[in-house]
């Protein structure tokens, strides 16, 4: 499977690799976008051992890009850019406001989750939300963000007003 979320356009010589099967040994050759890859010898489903699943988190393709992959891996991996997100906010921030994002987004999960809403870009929103644009565009970079992930993010902050409360932007994006 081919993650739909990558252009090849923007590619350099290492997006294309080779790696051993953790169970034969044979040598798999792998696309950066590749998800899996199925070996030819055992015919075991191998990941990419490259691929930063960390998408997971808010791609509106992930349920059919991965879904040949164990759930618990998905979780685990999409975990790993929320993570990565809290530590570079926690770097920007000060404490007590660092402290309201990271409260206030863990309200909009758990509220998202029990409406059985996918938190996704709803939550990446929100830890973009209450950043200046330097801020903003600072974290963009240190976090490594896909280019189209953060137009989508850009696009979806210019469309909310500017003086929203936590709580009213918490409720904002429930509605959507």
């Amino acid at each position: 499977m081919k993650c739909p979320g990558q252009d090849w356009r923007y590619w350099r010589e290492d997006a294309i690799f080779e790696v051993k099967c953790p169970y034969c040994g044979a040598s798999i050759e792998f696309f950066k976008d590749d998800t899996v890859r199925k070996c030819s010898q055992c015919k075991k489903a191998v990941p990419n051992p490259r691929m930063d699943f960390g998408c997971a988190a808010y791609c509106k393709y992930a349920e059919v890009c991965l879904g040949e992959l164990p759930p618990e891996l998905i979780r685990e991996k999409a975990n790993l850019l929320k993570t990565r997100l809290l530590t570079l906010l926690q770097e920007l921030l000060d404490k007590e406001s660092f402290s309201r994002i990271e409260k206030g987004a863990e309200l909009l999960e758990e509220e998202l989750r029990s409406k059985e809403q996918s938190p996704g870009t709803k939550l990446l929103l929100f830890y973009f939300y209450f950043l200046t644009p330097d801020q903003r565009e600072e974290l963009y970079k240190k976090a490594n963000l896909p280019e189209t992930l953060w137009e989508e993010i850009r696009h979806m902050l210019k469309g909310l007003p500017a003086d929203l409360t936590q709580d009213a932007l918490i409720e904002t994006l429930i509605k959507d």
